[in-house]
This record gives structure tokens, C-alpha cells and sequence, in this order.
């Protein structure tokens, strides 16, 4: 294993990591605003849209490429990603942080199929087993609780479709600026052209919609938007070193670090953000956290 894959696991786990704080911190919006997504969407893509503007000032190389060549890419990033993210907090109005992260994990199986499907891409034996150990680690994180409603698996699957495509897209935006000094400084660039479009739909929709711009709400947006904000930093890196398939796999174990953050949350009496789990429930998730190491470690050999 070389340097740059250990850079890219190493960011795949960050990025699951942030991501499943980020779950977390949403459905405290959702709870405290009365699900009002829109104001969610909208307030947290307009903080980060914010911070984007220095930091691609830090990056801006002294021989930009035109727009015409990265334009499709930063569009297909954007647009897919915000589609994803409605499709996201409807989905958290209906259940837990927890079961929702590994739903999510699905893209695996969903971005394989397109990718060798639409692609031309290739995977071998034990890639294909490492796909399935994770898409069966996903059944087992996400059906080990109380039923799950026909809605919220519907909007998990529209989710995770708009993320992969948004994924696809994520990964030839970084190509587009791999001529920087560093993969990072070529993640840093795209997550910062990537929120500043997005930060401009936010404040469109703050301009449509000023009653959702109070202090209460800007407060409890703020940590959403710097957890979501990391994570995409370690998930353009991951895209970028490791490929999109492998790190989503990695990105995948949100689900286990979510059922983690929910059993501290539970026990800490936090019960309306996430429920206590039984034994067999807590036993379900250990096998899935075995499955899920198998596939990370399948899709190294």
C-alpha cells in the first residue's frame, strides 16, 4: 500500500466521520425549527458558500483553466449534490440520524453498476465481493431497528442516486485541477468552487424566503454547515487519490460511526434525537462492522 492510498483511506474515514456529526447536527435543526428544510438547505449552503470565497482565493492558481473546461463537472457536482441533500433532510423528518447514514451506503452498489454499465469500468473478484460485503452491511445498520417506512426508503434511494451522480461528477472536477501542487490543494479547490455555486442557490433561496434568516436559526445551522463543510473537503481528497467506488466504501462506515454517535446520544438521554438500541440490535450492528472492514480490506487486494 503506498502513500497515496493511506492518504485517501485516511480522508475516507474523515469524511465519514464529519458526515455522520453533520447527520446528527441536522436532525437537531429539523427537530428545533419544526422540519423546515428549506431553511436548513438553504442557511447552512449560504455559511459554507461564504467560506468557500477565501479559500479558493488561497488555491486560485496563476494559470486558471477557462470555465468552459471544468463547467459541466462543477454543475453536475452542484446540482446533483443539493438535489441529494432535499432529498436527505426529507428523509431525516422521518427517521433517526442513525439509520439513515447507512442507507446511504447504497451508492455503493448503485455507483458499481454505473460505472460498468455507463462507464467501462472494470472490477475484479474479491471488488465485486468487497461491493456486496458493504451493500449487506447497509441491510443489517439499516433494518436493525424498528420498520422502516416505504417513504423514507424511497427518499433514501433518491438520495443516494443523486449523490452518485453528484459523486461522478465530484471526481472529474478534481481532475480538472490535478495540475496543482498537491491532490489536496486540487480537493480544496473543487470543494470551494463546488459551495460557492451552492452558496449562491442558498442565498437565492434566503432572499425568497427572509423569515428563515433569524439569529436562532443561523446558530443551529452553523454547526451542520462546518461539519458538512469538512467532510466534503476529506471526500474530494478520497475521490481524488482512491476513486469514487473505493471511497464510497470508506465513506460507508458512517454507518457504523453513526450507530456509535447514536448509542452515546441515547445514553446521554438525548432519546427524541435517537432511541436506546436492545442487544440484538447492538449485536446486528457488530456484524455489520465486520462486513464492512472485510469489504475495505477486499478492495485493497
Amino acid at each position: 500500500m503506498d502513500k497515496t492510498e493511506l492518504l485517501g483511506i485516511g480522508c475516507g474515514l474523515g469524511a465519514a466521520f464529519f458526515q455522520s456529526l453533520s447527520y446528527v447536527c441536522s436532525r437537531l435543526f429539523i427537530k428545533r425549527h419544526q422540519n423546515n428544510i428549506l431553511a436548513l438547505l438553504a442557511l447552512s449552503h449560504a455559511a459554507m458558500g461564504i467560506v468557500s470565497i477565501p479559500l479558493a482565493a488561497m488555491f486560485w492558481p496563476a494559470s486558471m483553466p477557462p470555465l468552459s473546461q471544468y463547467a459541466g463537472a462543477l454543475a453536475g457536482a452542484a446540482g446533483f449534490y443539493l438535489l441529494g441533500q432535499f432529498f436527505l433532510f426529507a428523509a431525516i423528518i422521518h427517521c433517526e440520524p442513525s439509520r439513515i447514514s447507512p442507507l446511504l451506503g447504497l451508492k455503493v452498489f448503485m455507483l458499481t453498476l454505473i460505472g460498468v454499465l455507463f462507464l467501462d469500468q472494470r472490477f475484479g473478484p474479491a471488488q465485486w465481493l468487497a461491493v456486496l460485503c458493504s451493500t449487506l452491511a447497509v441491510f443489517l445498520l439499516s433494518y436493525s431497528g424498528r420498520r422502516l417506512e416505504f417513504k423514507f426508503v424511497a427518499l433514501g434511494i433518491l438520495t443516494g442516486v443523486s449523490y452518485c451522480l453528484s459523486d461522478i461528477n465530484i471526481k472529474a472536477l478534481v481532475d480538472h485541477f490535478r495540475f496543482l501542487p498537491t491532490i489536496l490543494h486540487a480537493a480544496a479547490m473543487a470543494t470551494a468552487l463546488c459551495y460557492i455555486l451552492c452558496g449562491l442557490v442558498g442565498a437565492a433561496m434566503l432572499l425568497l424566503r427572509p423569515a428563515d434568516a433569524t439569529r436562532q436559526t443561523w446558530l443551529y445551522a452553523l454547526p451542520f454547515a462546518a461539519s458538512w463543510f469538512i467532510a466534503m473537503i476529506f471526500l474530494f481528497s478520497a475521490f481524488g487519490t482512491i476513486g469514487v467506488v473505493f471511497g464510497n466504501i470508506l465513506q460507508s462506515t458512517r454507518g457504523i460511526v453513526s450507530m456509535g454517535m447514536g448509542f452515546m446520544i441515547a445514553h446521554l438521554g438525548f432519546e427524541t434525537l435517537e432511541p436506546k438500541a436492545s442487544g440484538r440490535v447492538i449485536a446486528q450492528r457488530a456484524v455489520a462492522a465486520v462486513l464492512m472492514t472485510a469489504a475495505v480490506a477486499l478492495f485493497l487486494i
